[in-house]
């Protein structure tokens, strides 16, 4: 107890916990409840504060930089800083004592490929989009994160075409474009004898 680290920090001077780590699930729906409990202690649940803010909760790994930079490239929706933890950064507030937060997490597995079937090169995210609420609870609050795996499974796979599909799409296109120049030429043709006609009757 009378050791000195140099690594060690200041605790900050407020209130509250700062919670870090894994846990390793099975692919079966769960729940994570974060509330106080210690051994030989009580708590007083009507003044219990569940505020909170999500640094960080993804599933799996995170892709390297380079990775990434490949993801970004085949993902059908893009990505952002954020597309595998979608609770970065947000804060969620108790307006009253005894208020639980729960966040329901819907998750699903995307696969991406990449064209040709190098070793390593694919990847596996988990992706999950959140609904978070917060209502009055009788016991102890909590914030609970309750997460449900999809048994749906995303792959993208990038493939490389062969010249004789972009020979028929050049094709389809040079006839859609002659197809539509027809359409267009028969009905001015048709409008102008008509506006001839028009134009005799008066006359005559």
């Amino acid at each position: 107890p009378y050791l000195k680290h140099s690594d060690l920090s200041e605790a900050p001077k407020t209130s509250g916990c700062n919670l870090a780590g894994f846990v390793l699930v099975k692919k079966v729906p769960g729940t994570l409840h974060f509330t106080a409990r210690a051994e030989g202690h009580s708590f007083d649940h009507a003044w219990m504060n569940m505020t909170h803010v999500v640094h960080g909760l993804y599933f799996g790994s995170r892709p390297s930089p380079r990775k990434y930079h490949e993801l970004r490239k085949l993902h059908p929706l893009g990505l952002n800083p954020e597309w595998l933890d979608k609770l970065h950064g947000q804060q969620f507030f108790s307006e009253h004592p005894q208020h639980t937060h729960e966040h329901y997490l819907q998750v699903v597995m995307t696969s991406i490929e990449p064209k040709g079937g190098r070793k390593g090169s694919g990847y596996d995210a988990f992706e999950y989009t959140a609904h978070s609420h917060t209502y009055m609870s009788d016991s102890q609050p909590t914030a609970k994160f309750t997460y449900d795996l999809s048994p749906i499974q995303v792959v993208v796979r990038e493939e490389a075409k062969h010249w004789y599909k972009f020979l028929t799409t050049l094709c389809a296109v040079v006839g859609g474009v002659f197809t539509v120049a027809g359409i267009l030429d028969s009905v001015l043709y048709t409008g102008m004898n008509m506006a001839k006609k028009i134009e005799l009757g008066k006359q005559g």
